[in-house]
């Protein structure tokens, strides 16, 4: 009698262990064999998840003149030639600048409306999409865009990024050379701001393809109302954003999935991606897409819409049939929409 009951209680102890050890979050440690845990998010790359940007104190610096834009000059004298700019005017002053985020230089281009300044003017941040470092120059993907704006009485500022134009070298790391962009924007902000000229209660945010990735990034952390036009956005989420422009076999490919997959092992890629955060914008945007984009869908911006709007957020998709990734069959016709857009934005 006494040996069944041991057995029942033998029993006992090994029922509630096994529902114990099957129901914990139990780690069993061989004291013979040194393990290493890695503790996810708290790497050197955290510093550039959005919650952690979104705690940063963003750091104005003295905006400086650098010189001229040459090639831009350069370029504006052809499309005079052509006729392209039959009936517009130069009413502003261009500039190459340079400013500070980070303790890294980087360069720029800044155009001024001659206009009386007893009254500070609106600006507009413009944000380029991708671009090869050779035949980089100063003001490169967005300078047409920003110059039709200060036509209309906008102060432009398109910045380069590190690594390109005069700026200081962008880090070796692949990710964090793209992480570190949406701090150099949240800095030249900020230092935009202390502009005498500038009204700081009228800033907004211009942006093409991978650069509408960053603005989205950028209205996110800060959860200001900068009012912002979108150009063919580059709004598939990271890391697909990154994998699927890389979809090949090449050397270069595989050294870029292979660095997402380590980043993966260390980072909550989620915190990195603008698709976990569109709550956090307080701010109307004007998306345009043309349906003969070969980069990016019109079913992104379709599903971006939809989400915003669901919750409560002021969005417009303009869909340009056949335009391409630059617009251009329609360059003229979204300019005037978005001069339109940020006046009725700005109140003027």
């Amino acid at each position: 009698m006494r040996k069944f009951w041991w057995l029942i209680l033998i029993l006992i102890v090994i029922g509630i262990s096994y529902w114990f050890l099957n129901n914990r979050e139990i780690e069993i440690i061989n004291p013979l064999v040194k393990t290493e845990k890695i503790e996810k998010n708290t790497g050197w790359l955290a510093k550039y998840n959005f919650e952690n940007l979104r705690k940063r104190e963003n750091k104005a610096s003295e905006i400086k003149t650098v010189g001229k834009v040459l090639v831009v000059e350069e370029a504006r004298k052809e499309l005079i030639k052509r006729g392209d700019l039959e009936g517009k005017k130069f009413n502003f002053e261009s500039k190459a600048i340079s400013f500070e985020s980070n303790g890294k230089k980087i360069s720029g281009m800044m155009n001024i409306p001659m206009t009386p300044m007893s009254n500070k003017l609106p600006t507009i941040i413009m944000i380029r999409g991708f671009a090869e470092s050779e035949g980089y120059f100063i003001g490169s993907g967005s300078w047409k865009a920003a110059d039709e704006l200060a036509r209309n009485g906008f102060i432009t500022i398109s910045l380069d990024f590190l690594g390109f134009g005069l700026s200081d070298s962008e880090s070796t790391d692949i990710l964090e050379a793209r992480f570190e962009k949406p701090m150099s924007v949240l800095d030249l902000i900020e230092s935009v701001k202390s502009l005498d000229i500038v009204d700081s209660e009228k800033i907004g945010i211009w942006a093409h393809s991978n650069g509408g990735q960053i603005a989205i990034s950028v209205l996110e952390i800060t959860g200001q109302s900068y009012p912002t036009v979108l150009w063919a956005p580059m709004t598939n989420p990271f890391p697909k954003s990154v994998l699927e422009m890389v979809d090949d076999q090449s050397e270069g490919s595989l050294k870029v999935k292979q660095r997402i997959e380590e980043f993966e092992k260390e980072y909550d890629s989620k915190l990195y991606s603008i698709d976990n955060f569109y709550d956090w914008i307080e701010v109307p945007i004007l998306i345009h897409q043309g349906t003969a984009d070969v980069w990016c869908k019109v079913e992104w911006q379709q599903d971006l819409q939809k989400k915003l709007k669901k919750l409560g957020k002021e969005v417009i998709l303009d869909i340009k049939e056949g335009s391409d990734h630059n617009l251009k069959q329609s360059w003229q016709e979204v300019m005037d929409e978005d001069i339109k857009f940020f006046k009725e934005k700005f109140g003027i």
